[in-house]
């Protein structure tokens, strides 16, 4: 099966946010808020090329899909997407939050390249959206002041940003070392989470997930039900719509050439499958 990963930069939030803003286009890094969003637009699932880490500080609770989780939004989440992740999110304008987006060439002769892969939470199946408290809110803020005031001086935003990355290096280890003693059904659920973003194109039932984790289908689709209200086979079958949906908004590429991406390897069955997904065809879809 051959894959066109060119097609899949066909649409590029970090440029088209950094043109839609006339931010210099040379620099690896971008500051967004909520003024740069609301005028971006975009409201499909969509895969990132670059780092993403967020803070919201005020608003009404929103919701975001990344990968095949839901995760709530609201004052003191912290969010952190790394590149090759889908996510949709709800338009939630009115909520005050602050982003920046970077490449890895921000750190380029200045640390290691296994720093970003070394952080759990910018990798597919990671925990992406941590509940701060408020004196942690209060500390992120204050970097993004400086990102902000600096950001004009590309020699001193590397340093702001691996400061910002430790502190929420720092966040999610304190959250990890907490008194809270994970259950089977815990683990389960994010072993599979793990396993669905490596397995989806390629694995697509169930039985599969049930036997990596030594359990029967029917007790992990209990578990996940129970975990987090969606059962084995809607988290593959939402995994999966995700990613469609965002090669049929985000590339060039066509119906059936993405249907070979996702492991489909008939047209008529994927069409079916995404019909059965989103009420629509892949085609219509694409129209929107």
């Amino acid at each position: 099966m051959i894959r066109k990963q060119e097609n899949l930069k066909s649409f590029n939030l970090f440029h088209y946010l950094k043109e839609q803003e006339q931010h210099n286009m040379a620099v690896p890094y971008f500051l967004a808020n909520d003024t740069t969003y609301k005028n971006a637009g975009v409201s499909f699932p969509l895969r990132n090329f670059a780092y993403g880490i967020g803070i919201t500080y005020t608003g009404k609770p929103g919701t975001v899909k990344i990968g095949s989780a839901d995760y709530v939004l609201q004052p003191g989440s912290l969010t952190t997407i790394g590149p090759g992740i889908v996510s949709q999110w709800e338009p939630y304008h009115e909520a005050k939050h602050e982003t920046l987006y970077f490449t890895e060439n921000i750190f380029t002769h200045i640390i290691k390249s296994t720093f970003l892969d070394s952080l759990p939470f910018f990798q597919p199946g990671g925990h992406h959206v941590l509940q701060t408290t408020e004196e942690q809110t209060g500390q992120i803020k204050s970097i993004f002041a400086l990102l902000t005031r600096f950001s004009h001086q590309p020699a001193i935003m590397p340093g702001l940003i691996y400061s910002l990355l430790k502190l929420a290096e720092s966040f999610h280890q304190s959250a990890v070392a907490l008194p809270h003693v994970s259950s089977r059904q815990e683990l389960i659920t994010a072993d599979f989470r793990k396993l669905l973003t490596r397995h989806a194109f390629e694995q697509k039932e169930v039985g599969f997930y049930a036997a990596q984790l030594n359990i029967t289908p029917k007790y992990l689709s209990e578990v996940l039900l129970e975990q987090t209200g969606k059962t084995a086979k809607k988290w593959i079958d939402d995994h999966l719509a995700m990613e469609a949906k965002s090669l049929l908004k985000q590339t060039a590429m066509t119906v059936q050439e993405i249907s070979f991406w996702l492991g489909f390897e008939d047209i008529s069955y994927f069409t079916k499958t995404f019909k059965k997904w989103e009420g629509m065809t892949p085609v219509a879809f694409r129209k929107l």
